[in-house]
């Protein structure tokens, strides 16, 4: 058979090449020797050797610490909550792409428009997450993660209504309310509610945008929004929106957590988050996220256990 070559650029952009004869080879290394391109399923020439390598597992051949190997390895995924509705996507594609260069590891990330879908992908695929308090607790307690940096920002909930309804806080009483279930702005802002003695029908929605959609055609009186979401607003959505209440505020924060099954991991990222705070480019990607900056998780979780238990116990969701 002809001996052929196809090259991809993979790993930050190092050089990959497939021979017949050779088998693949990485950074001049060969890697997998003995295989031929007839015994290849969805041989590369057809779908390209990056495309290929995704659908392929060499684990038996590299070795688990072998960069490939870790390349195609879902441990290292990273999700973080969707805010903004797609406008902070770029800060965030390029926030990772500083990171995985400076902890070193090809750290995997990829865009979500809403909490069901960053859900699924925290909870069944990611090594790394960044999270609200409420969603922050749930990895901790039940899904083996360990907190690791906090944002100096603390979390809050704002309760607001379209421009021109006359509402008031007093108004959430047996109101239909927009909410982000398991978000920590929707625990606090129910639990703030509750305590004043109001009602609120709480209405399940996907995203905040949805939320805001939701408020805006008068499908729902009221919305809580997380304050992060409502100051990235576009200026077109805020003139329609008028805040009824808040920002109410605890002293928990989104936070930055570790599989605990890779504490090497989580040193590492942490010393990088921090050192962003000094950092000239880490401090501009910051501005970009919406964030003054990072600093060692302290505990500051259990400081709203109480409130994630109170809603999981308190409030059914209505249609």
């Amino acid at each position: 058979m002809k001996s052929c070559a196809l090259r991809g650029r993979i790993l930050g952009g190092n050089q990959i090449k497939y021979t017949p004869r050779v088998g693949i080879i990485l950074l001049g290394r060969p890697i997998a020797k003995n295989l031929t391109l007839p015994a290849l399923s969805g041989a590369p020439e057809r779908c390209g050797v990056e495309g290929w390598l995704r659908r392929h597992a060499f684990r038996p051949l590299l070795g688990k610490e072998h960069p490939l190997a870790k390349w195609s390895d879902s441990r290292y995924r990273l999700a973080t909550c969707p805010h903004g509705g797609g406008r902070e996507v770029a800060a965030w594609a390029e926030t990772v792409a500083y990171l995985r260069h400076r902890v070193g590891e090809p750290l995997v990330w990829r865009p979500s428009v809403d909490f069901l879908q960053v859900g699924e992908e925290a909870l069944l695929r990611a090594a790394v997450v960044y999270a609200d308090p409420a969603r922050a607790l749930m990895l901790a307690d039940q899904h083996g993660f360990v907190p690791v940096v906090a944002a100096t920002d603390v979390d809050g909930a704002f309760l607001v209504a379209a421009r021109g309804a006359a509402a008031t806080v007093e108004a959430a009483e047996g109101a239909r309310v927009a909410v982000v279930p398991g978000t920590f702005a929707t625990t606090l802002g129910l639990y703030t509610l509750y305590q004043r003695g109001l009602r609120p029908k709480a209405v399940p929605a996907a995203s905040w945008q949805q939320a805001i959609r939701w408020v805006l055609s008068s499908d729902c009186a009221l919305g809580l929004l997380c304050e992060a979401t409502y100051r990235a607003l576009a200026l077109r959505t805020l003139r329609a929106l008028r805040v009824i209440a808040g920002p109410w505020n605890t002293p928990a924060a989104h936070v930055w957590l570790v599989r605990r099954a890779y504490p090497a991991l989580g040193q590492r990222l942490e010393e990088v988050l921090l050192a962003m705070n000094e950092d000239a480019q880490g401090r501009a990607l910051l501005t970009s996220l919406g964030v003054t900056g990072w600093r060692r998780y302290a505990g500051e979780l259990e400081t709203v256990r109480h409130l994630v238990a109170w809603v999981r116990t308190e409030i059914v969701y209505n249609k």
